[in-house]
């Protein structure tokens, strides 16, 4: 069976940020009028703008319901939140909504793990053995890849290839909760390793210490104890 894609076109951040800024105050035929509106200026066809509009409502809107206590305890904190937060939680939602864009992601942090560099060309070949080698496949890598590029997340260099930016750190419990809901759901697991979760490639771009005690008072919906000295166990309750 083939896999779907939908990751069609390139996202921007400030097209997220509206998204999440509209979404807790309108509903959903409303935001397709505000987000068709709020995109012109920056996508002139119908169509392109309508596929940006679907792909905006599934990561923030139209969210599955095991995340949707989450994502509103975002939405509420969300005009609080510093440019770095607001990074992390459209790259949690991202992830949630779309998995070719975490296999995407998850392909770059393999390999900045074991090299500096990454070429598109590596990451176009392992999207086309897990997807099949189709037109549809090059459209949405290219997309996810513009995306990154777009987000400040890797930058440029010659060959068609790329190095990573600096890692952004994330001290907010509030945003390590939606780590642990993101890679939980993402990975279909109900506990994790936090060793597991913190060097994670999918969160290749962040750095974050998991601080325990605020945790625990934030995030009544998960237990934390340890197995052996030193291996946390993150568990969704």
């Amino acid at each position: 069976m083939t896999k779907p894609v939908g990751f069609d076109q390139k996202v921007l951040l400030h097209h997220l940020d509206c998204t999440a800024k509209q979404s807790k105050r309108h509903s959903k035929k409303d935001m397709y009028a505000i987000l068709d509106g709020f995109l012109r200026e920056d996508i002139t066809g119908a169509k392109s703008r309508k596929n940006a509009i679907t792909m905006l409502m599934k990561i923030w809107y139209n969210v599955p319901d095991d995340i949707k206590d989450i994502r509103d305890e975002v939405l509420n904190e969300f005009n609080e939140f510093t440019k770095e937060e607001r990074l992390i939680a459209h790259w949690c939602m991202t992830i949630i909504a779309y998995p070719f864009f975490k296999e995407v992601v998850t392909e770059f942090g393999r390999l900045f793990q074991l090299q500096d560099t990454v070429s598109s060309m590596s990451i176009g070949k392992r999207m086309k053995e897990s997807y099949g080698d189709r037109r549809r496949v090059e459209v949405a890598t290219g997309a996810a890849i513009s995306s990154l590029r777009a987000w400040g997340i890797i930058s440029p260099i010659k060959n068609r290839s790329y190095k990573e930016n600096d890692k952004v750190a994330i001290v907010n419990p509030l945003l390590h909760g939606l780590l642990f809901e993101t890679i939980l759901f993402a990975l279909d697991s109900h506990s994790l390793y936090g060793h597991t979760i913190t060097n994670h490639p999918m969160f290749f771009p962040f750095q974050f210490d998991l601080n325990l005690h605020k945790l625990r008072e934030y995030r009544n919906n998960f237990t934390f104890h340890f197995e052996g000295v030193e291996n946390l166990v993150v568990e969704k309750n």
